[in-house]
């Protein structure tokens, strides 16, 4: 397989020592763009196999694929089969992977119409997700969650989070659940059809549904907190999302806040957003509501 010479497959430098490994699955593959860079953790490539015959290839700096693809191929004979990427193989030492491309358009690039009337699908499609009765043999908990929170937050969002930590309560006996969790609206696809497709299941684990619910209500609002969508527009697709998923879990709120601090993390230490961080620290879920009375 022939790369481009700037791809980060070859210039970043924890990905280059693995990116020889797509020629175990897709040798005579063309790249044709670049989906998605994180330094020193992983490169998604948009390749076709032949003409017409589109697959998205990723490099891993970490030996992830084979349990990527193990489990993928688990989720491909559940009843969530029909509504991911199909897992096409991965290399033999484990850091690159290859799934089928899903055609459509990515949900949070919807004009605000379609924004709101495809958010019950996609509320639907996560439902479908979580009805999944498989085994992922790992398992996302609240501990994990709270500790990663921790550890990623920068100064300017520490003292929130761990005032939220004190704070938030959760259901000892809330389900788990087959969640996606890296559950937000640009892991969406809406096909030509109007039917709503998870992509990018890297994380996917066995965890509480509240993860995967309140993680997409944090962003949704989002929408609205940073300016890219008017608050009635994102409060609209909150309430169709949680109609599709046939209601909310018992302590979404909560797991929303969590996610809604994480995200004012990241933009500070990603998007270099401090503004974002400002904002998204500021309103809370009532507040919110009382934005559209």
């Amino acid at each position: 397989m022939r790369w481009p010479v700037d791809h980060p497959a070859l210039t970043d430098e924890a990905l280059a020592p693995h990116a020889t490994g797509a020629d175990d699955l897709c040798p005579d593959a063309t790249v044709l763009g670049v989906l998605r860079h994180l330094a020193g953790r992983r490169a998604a490539s948009l390749v076709a196999l032949a003409p017409g015959d589109l697959a998205v290839l990723k490099v891993f700096a970490s030996p992830r694929a084979r349990g990527n693809h193990r489990r993928l191929s688990l989720l491909a004979g559940s009843v969530v089969g029909g509504l991911i990427p199909q897992s096409l193989g991965a290399d033999r030492r484990g850091h690159v992977s290859l799934v089928s491309h899903v055609a459509g358009t990515v949900y949070d690039q919807c004009d605000d119409a379609t924004f709101v009337t495809a958010a019950c699908d996609v509320g639907a499609a996560l439902r479908t997700f979580h009805s999944a009765d498989v085994d992922l043999d790992r398992a996302w908990t609240l501990e994990r969650e709270l500790a990663q929170l921790r550890r990623r937050a920068p100064g300017t969002t520490a003292a929130a989070v761990e005032e939220a930590i004190a704070r938030l309560a959760f259901h000892p006996d809330a389900p788990l659940v087959a969640a996606h969790r890296d559950c937000h609206p640009r892991q969406v696809v809406i096909d030509a059809t109007g039917v709503a497709r998870w992509i990018d299941l890297d994380d996917v684990a066995i965890a509480p549904a509240g993860l995967d619910v309140g993680n997409f209500v944090a962003h949704l609002r989002r929408e609205a907190v940073i300016g890219t969508r008017p608050v009635v527009v994102a409060e609209a697709a909150v309430a169709g999302f949680l109609q599709g998923y046939g209601g909310s879990p018992i302590d979404v709120e909560a797991w929303e806040e969590l996610a809604r601090l994480r995200l004012a993390g990241l933009a500070t230490t990603r998007h270099q957003r401090p503004d974002w961080t400002t904002l998204l620290c500021a309103p809370t879920r009532a507040e919110h509501a009382a934005m559209t009375r």
